[in-house]
């Protein structure tokens, strides 16, 4: 663990983030704390890291005889070292923090917590991993005045702050290396939910939208390209919907007990790609990014996607 700074009203240590910051935004400031350096050592040597993730470690249980053993499997929940600490000069609770560090963690493209344990099965250790953007023009500055304003907007219905967090969490969720894909398709498509939950509170619909025309329709309210596998106008409908009802329905996932089959073998698609790349282009426009060029790029293709602020 780093040495933590004095603590300060109107602030909380946060991590992992295994880059210096340096940021004051209005009335939030993000400072690094001591010894990053050795913090990020600790956890680039860990046993557990494996392709830029970090995984839990493995439990050890005292047996009857006093003795230590180690089980089989880890605990799925671990912590990381805090390496930095934000602060507002009047925030409105706890809450109000929390929310930024849920907005940094998408904006940076890793997990970021305040909590001790707050990592669940994987975590990437390097920037970037769970998104498929680069912030540009203003980065981090930009993303902590982005979040400032959507808190000061909504803030007399705090319910859209956890949403956006649980959109965040679920995308991330989304995106674990050793989840099967029906396990990244469900995870996913419920951040798509949280996403529709958002939207049609903020954007009034004009009457009840079905699952087969969520996706479609928030789409259209941000101009943006309605995927091949979300188009609601195709005689069988939006594949994506046919999907989720099979797997949450059926325990079906392409006609297979869950686990044992995927989507797109022989195709050169990839469906929870671009699911996860249509995720993030609606948390940005929901945040109030809309107006920027990212949200309407092309979310089938693995390169990453400038992101301006503005």
């Amino acid at each position: 663990m780093t040495n933590a700074l004095p603590p300060v009203l109107g602030s909380l240590s946060f991590g992992f983030y295994p880059r210096p910051l340096a940021v004051t935004a209005g009335p939030v400031s993000i400072e690094t704390l001591p010894d990053l350096d050795k913090a990020v050592a600790d956890v680039v040597g860990d046993e557990g890291v494996e392709r830029d993730w970090i995984y839990p470690p493995l439990q050890e249980v005292r047996n009857l005889g006093g003795g230590i053993s180690t089980r089989p499997y880890p605990s799925r929940i671990f912590g990381l070292p805090k390496t930095h600490r934000i602060a507002h000069s009047a925030p409105n609770s706890t809450d109000h923090l929390i929310f930024h560090i849920w907005v940094l963690s998408f904006f940076t493209g890793m997990r970021l917590t305040s909590t001790e344990a707050g990592f669940l099965d994987a975590t990437p250790i390097k920037p970037g991993k769970l998104v498929d953007f680069v912030l540009l023009r203003g980065g981090v500055p930009k993303a902590v005045e982005l979040a400032e304003a959507f808190w000061v907007k909504h803030r007399a219905d705090p319910r859209r702050a956890h949403i956006v967090a649980a959109a965040i969490h679920a995308l991330f969720l989304g995106q674990n290396p050793v989840a099967l894909q029906y396990e990244r398709f469900l995870s996913l498509y419920t951040a798509f939910d949280a996403c529709f939950a958002l939207a049609q509170g903020m954007h009034k619909p004009r009457g009840r939208i079905t699952h087969s025309g969520r996706v479609a329709w928030m789409c259209g309210l941000f101009g943006m390209p309605i995927p091949a596998w979300a188009d609601p106008n195709i005689p069988s409908g939006p594949e994506i919907a046919s999907l989720r009802n099979e797997t949450v329905h059926e325990a079906l996932f392409m006609g297979e007990p869950l686990g044992f089959a995927i989507h797109g073998v022989g195709s050169s698609g990839n469906l929870t790609l671009e699911m996860g790349a249509l995720v993030c282009r609606l948390i940005v426009a929901l945040l109030g990014a809309s107006a920027s060029t990212y949200v309407r790029t092309p979310g089938n293709t693995r390169q990453r996607q400038g992101l301006d602020l503005g």
